[in-house]
């Protein structure tokens, strides 16, 4: 596996051609040295932006250098100045977004069925009119990526192709591509599937080109995801960078689900934010320094590098206030690299994710919920598509509304019988047919028909609940007949559903005197919960749900969690192992995003935790700990330490 650069920065420069004077400011010396200061060992720098213009000295298309570029070979210049002082200087290229390519060749554009081009008008600002790879702009890309390469040379670290998605088109080129495979071209899902071909076709030809020229550089082809949808055009990456920007459109739950994923795929991955408040192109903002530390942290607790997004202001210049601010925290990362790459998650379980195939950027709300939860638990886990190896994890997690296929249903059985435990919610684990599999031990009855329905808080699912008490679950769950599983749990039904002239109150009915029924069966190593906790969480986070889920797990790992600690839920811990170094390390991130603004949310402060005992179940007999990279040491006490204060970030050192 190719090991990435770890502290990195992603310079943007999309520049309009009606901004005088580009670069004019631009010196390599400062350029280099602010770089430098900055602890930064890798920097992405452009060679053709969205606005479609390059920022070299281009002999195959001169008509597309920058109209007002003052150095005309920036490019050059820039990765030769980074190499002067010891950085990385991978270089930028735009795939489907190309504001020139799109003005002067409208015959390459991605067109809907009724034959409009995707993206915006071209009476509005804005370069969101997506190009088609199918068509001679292929030509061009192959010809324009060659001309980088020939210009590199030795010099090129690698290529970081942008906006290469999965995206629907019914131009010329696809529908006469489609009509000789024989795609139904009215059918969404097939138009779709062909798309992800043509993207996979497109990586697997452009990697080849540039590996032509240079074997060695690092490739990337970012959509702003990495899931299941990546998994088929592995291959064609050296690594995975893992754009998402928690203060822009992703949110901060968007990077540890996909991380969670990406980590499996055998590539070396960083993570992706930004300097921004807001997102790209949010020119002259600063991000609080606590919310750019939490972030960048957080790819290190999962053993990645870290990349921080930027832009480049027309002058070229770089501004010194942001490279102090990520100075201020690489600076940190650097001293604590050691503890986190390489390294090895050490997990417990895997969650199956419905996350579909053919897109991006489609995490389901189920999981999402997931994730929270089980990250507040300390549950050690990966996330997973039904075409992952499950012989690694002892426990699988089977959300709300994964349905299972056919191969997969299969492989789930034997899993089961070769002692792997499944605990399963609501709808996932059932097939087409809407069956769960046998090793189940129910029978799916269909949705519950009276809801929200009522848990009695009786029995071993009940702990930490209020004896007796009933719980709402808000969402729509379903039934189940126990076909040789045990009943775990019940509830009853409201008196009636809130629908047409039959209501109660403000919100829903009040829990009705019915019969009850059974909500949670265990079968074997099967335990099947029929609410759906995980996307319930994810709507409004009811403290029951978690403990709920909490003490499925706590039946399913007997008690054996690998750790936990007793600090508040928002305390994460994650857990690397470097066998090679015999010993393993756990990451305790202590940052709290508040929803101060009506958009997205905010960091201002590290949140202090003091006195904090973290407890594990680990595969070696821990014979040292110490608070790294201070060095302090700490008592073990039954498998147990106590961390005087966490303070924002704190990694223990677990010898064996």
């Amino acid at each position: 596996m190719m090991e990435i650069s770890p502290r990195q920065v992603h310079l943007d420069f999309h520049t309009s051609g009606q901004i005088p004077d580009i670069a004019a400011d631009f010196s390599a010396e400062d350029f280099a040295k602010t770089v430098r200061e900055a602890d930064i060992t890798s920097m992405t720098v452009f060679a053709r932006c969205h606005h479609g213009w390059l920022y070299y000295d281009s002999k195959k298309f001169p008509e597309r250098v920058h109209p007002q570029l003052r150095h005309r070979n920036l490019l050059l210049e820039q990765v030769r100045a980074l190499h002067a002082v010891g950085v990385r200087a991978p270089v930028y290229i735009t795939v489907q977004w190309d504001y020139f390519s799109a003005q002067n060749y409208p015959q390459w554009l991605i067109r809907k069925a009724d034959g409009s081009h995707e993206g915006g008008s071209f009476l509005e600002p804005g370069f969101y009119q997506s190009l088609c790879v199918n068509t001679g702009y292929w030509d061009f890309l192959a010809g324009q990526t060659a001309e980088v390469c020939e210009l590199m040379g030795d010099e090129l670290d690698g290529i970081f192709f942008d906006i290469v998605g999965i995206r629907p088109c019914l131009c010329a080129a696809c529908r006469r591509e489609m009509a000789e495979l024989g795609v139904d071209m009215r059918d969404e899902q097939a138009v779709r599937r062909f798309a992800a071909r043509t993207m996979d076709r497109f990586k697997e030809k452009m990697s080849a080109l540039v590996r032509s020229y240079r074997p060695n550089a690092t490739i990337f082809y970012n959509a702003g995801h990495v899931g299941p949808c990546t998994r088929a055009s592995r291959d064609a990456y050296t690594h995975f960078e893992l754009e998402s920007l928690p203060s822009g459109s992703w949110g901060y739950l968007h990077f540890p689900v996909t991380a969670r994923y990406a980590r499996t795929l055998g590539l070396d991955c960083l993570g992706m934010t930004g300097k921004f408040h807001t997102e790209w192109g949010d020119f002259h903002s600063l991000k609080n320094r606590a919310a750019l530390e939490f972030e960048c942290f957080r790819m290190l607790s999962f053993g990645f590098a870290a990349s921080v997004g930027d832009q480049l202001e027309p002058s070229g210049r770089l501004n010194p206030a942001t490279y102090r601010l990520i100075g201020s925290v690489f600076s940190q990362m650097a001293g604590r690299e050691a503890w986190a790459r390489p390294s090895t998650p050490l997990v417990e379980a895997a969650l199956v994710t419905p996350e579909p195939v053919y897109y991006e950027q489609a995490i389901p709300e189920s999981v999402f919920g997931a994730c929270q939860l089980l990250e507040e638990l300390s549950l050690q886990f990966d996330v997973i598509d039904q075409q992952a190896d499950l012989t690694p994890y002892p426990l699988l997690i089977l959300p709300d509304d994964l349905t299972v296929t056919p191969e997969f249903s299969d492989r789930l059985q034997s899993y089961v019988a070769a002692g792997g435990k499944v605990l399963a919610l609501a709808e996932g684990g059932l097939d087409a047919q809407q069956q769960y599999p046998a090793c189940f031990g129910v029978s799916y009855q269909g949705k519950t028909q009276e809801y929200p329905d009522f848990i009695l808080a009786e029995g071993e699912l009940a702990e930490g609940l209020e004896e007796g008490n009933r719980y709402v679950i808000y969402q729509q769950g379903v039934r189940a007949a126990a076909n040789g599983a045990r009943p775990l749990l019940w509830a009853k039904p409201p008196y009636f559903k809130r629908e047409g002239s039959h209501f109660c109150s403000h919100r829903y009915t009040p829990c009705g005197k019915g019969e009850g029924y059974p909500v949670a069966f265990r079968n074997g190593n099967v335990l099947l919960l029929t609410h759906p906790l995980f996307s319930q969480y994810r709507e409004n986070a009811p403290s029951w749900c978690k403990r709920l889920i909490a003490n499925a797990l706590g039946l399913l790992l007997e008690g054996r969690q690998l750790v936990r600690h007793n600090g508040p839920s928002t305390l994460s811990v994650t857990v690397l192992h470097q066998p090679e170094r015999r010993r393993i390390n756990l990451h305790l991130l202590s940052y709290v995003p508040v929803r101060k603004s009506a958009k997205i949310d905010i960091i201002e402060e590290r949140t202090v935790v003091q006195e904090v005992s973290v407890f594990w179940q680990l595969p070696k007999a821990i014979t040292g700990a110490r608070l790294v990279p201070e060095g302090t040491r700490l008592m073990i006490s039954e498998n147990s330490v106590t961390i005087p204060k966490v303070d924002g970030y704190a990694i223990v050192e677990l010898s064996y």
